[in-house]
């Protein structure tokens, strides 16, 4: 699969403001030599790295550079302490109303194994081997395309994991890894602080392997839910990248068919 040409497809088919981002967790030093990108040299958050991302630069992230406790155990650079585990850390940072509740949460939500030596954060068009991750960050209503294309091909997604906490980490990244299904996060308000995104901002994951069938879903459902203004948009990007394999019809989307039906 052409890895730049599904990323510019996707970044066509929605109206985004940041570069669509991949990510891959890597298991041993030979391999993170391999992969392009600024290795640093004082810790950064992976959320910020992944912000980094979106705006076009390439973060290599080990565990001595890993700035984020939460993102270090969700992505595997760092075992899972004990606090985490009993629900005691999450109940003393307010998250929680018991330490029942924030052991139980502990217990569910995805991580992966402590066997990650570090993690490539770039744009996905610069990747030149497929990466494990695909995140598009994005307004509520591109999300929503996003949702309607992923349906379209895979139907509804199962196991969805949202609770406001460890968004890009847990939710948006390891998540996808382990369901191989997409998942949407509100973003958290750890993230919103290190990274400073928008308050309309969202990030939707999903595994690499969907992202051809997700841009296939994306123009699947132009015709039936694009207007006409954006119609054109997406007919001269799809144009310019030799992709247009489909018909755009104007004046016509399922919500104006269903009303002259009704």
């Amino acid at each position: 699969m052409d890895i730049r040409k599904t990323a510019r497809k996707l970044e066509v088919l929605l109206k985004l403001d940041r570069k669509i981002v991949g990510v891959k967790l890597i298991h041993n030093r030979e391999e993170f030599m391999r992969y392009e990108g600024r290795e640093l040299v004082r810790p950064m958050g992976y959320c910020v790295a992944v912000k980094c991302a979106s705006k076009g630069h390439s973060i290599k992230l080990t565990r001595s550079t890993g700035g984020c406790a939460g993102g270090n155990r969700a992505l595997g650079l760092t075992e899972c302490g004990p606090d985490f585990k009993s629900g005691v850390g999450g109940h003393r940072l307010g998250l929680y109303r018991t330490p029942e509740v924030a052991a139980g949460v502990a217990g569910e939500v995805p991580i992966c194994a402590p066997d990650t030596y570090g993690v490539v954060v770039k744009p996905l068009e610069e990747f030149e081997e497929a990466p494990d991750v695909v995140l598009i960050i994005s307004d509520s209503r591109e999300a929503m395309r996003i949702l309607q294309g992923y349906t379209y091909i895979y139907g509804l997604t199962k196991g969805l994991c949202m609770s406001g906490n460890q968004a890009v980490c847990v939710e948006a990244t390891v998540t996808p890894l382990v369901t191989k299904e997409l998942n949407v996060s509100m973003l958290c308000s750890g993230t919103r602080y290190h990274a400073g995104w928008k308050d309309t901002e969202v990030i939707t994951g999903l595994p690499w392997e969907k992202a051809a069938g997700l841009a296939a879903g994306l123009a699947g459902t132009v015709n039936a839910v694009e207007m006409d203004e954006r119609k054109k948009e997406i007919e001269a990007g799809l144009q310019a990248l030799e992709e247009l394999d489909f018909v755009i019809e104007y004046g016509k989307t399922y919500f104006k068919t269903w009303k002259k039906e009704k």
